[in-house]
């Protein structure tokens, strides 16, 4: 049956043939991000510690009117009850606190950043090449796991201007903050994805830790493109790359200058 197929295609036309290709292609990348959506959800409904419900009531809010009388605001929207769900879906599953560090990115970003999180097709081949993505272990002497991880949220909520730009992290969102990981999700002015992935373990001597850190961007195109987890996905084999506005790569800017920030934190 399977040979069969293969000489019906291969005897039909070469434009038909890629317009078939290009169809079954493009299935096969709908069912992927369907799949996806459906385990960020499920994820969501079971792990969630009910930042997802949160969002739903938000949803409602957003959805119906306000009491009659009611001197509150004017209910959210449409665009409201979005970025309650792109809130959601960014932040289920995690263990710890999730906040956004200053101003969110656009309702769009927030709905779609989660997913790309998730998916982060961009890395499949980035950290092959490194071009876009950068990795570093860090000893800490005489600190813990949980202060080194304290110290890393404690560095990022008191960015200054000129350490957010030099940094390019417009926007700021912990998804998750323990004594083993940190995950943060952060935008550039211009809303590229990146995600900044750090682990915590004790050091053989148990008097200090080991910080793994991992930056790394998601997709080759901004989460404020509607649909860009879809598109970045169909571009995974597309290499980029993610230079610094000072000079050199920009990951692996970040990683010298929040070295120095949490060393310095932790010795202040």
């Amino acid at each position: 049956f399977l040979y069969s197929k293969r000489r019906k295609i291969a005897a039909a036309s070469p434009p038909k043939t890629m317009a078939r290709s290009l169809l079954l292609s493009a299935c096969i990348l709908a069912g992927l991000v369907a799949a996806e959506g459906f385990y960020v959800l499920h994820s969501a409904g079971l792990h969630s510690t009910g930042r997802l419900k949160l969002s739903a009531n938000t949803l409602r809010m957003a959805s119906s009117p306000p009491p009659e009388g009611s001197s509150s605001p004017e209910s959210l929207g449409r665009r409201g009850a979005l970025a309650a769900l792109g809130l959601g879906l960014a932040t289920a599953g995690s263990p710890a606190m999730a906040r956004v560090v200053g101003s969110p990115p656009s309702q769009v970003s927030q709905a779609q950043g989660g997913i790309q999180a998730l998916i982060n097709p961009g890395h499949w081949l980035g950290q092959f090449i490194g071009i876009n993505s950068h990795g570093e272990s860090w000893d800490f002497d005489g600190s813990t796991p949980a202060q080194v991880s304290a110290a890393f949220v404690a560095v990022l909520e008191k960015l200054t201007p000129a350490e957010r730009k030099a940094l390019a992290f417009e926007h700021i969102d912990i998804a998750e903050a323990s004594d083993s990981n940190l995950k943060v999700l952060t935008w550039t002015k211009n809303e590229w994805l990146d995600v900044l992935d750090v682990s915590f373990k004790p050091l053989g001597s148990g008097k200090g830790c080991t910080a793994k850190v991992d930056v790394y961007a998601t997709g080759f195109l901004p989460t404020s493109i509607p649909g860009a987890p879809i598109i970045n996905t169909a571009l995974f084999f597309f290499p980029f790359a993610s230079p610094s506005p000072s000079g050199g790569m920009l990951q692996n800017n970040r990683c010298n200058i929040l070295n120095k920030l949490v060393q310095s934190k932790l010795q202040g």
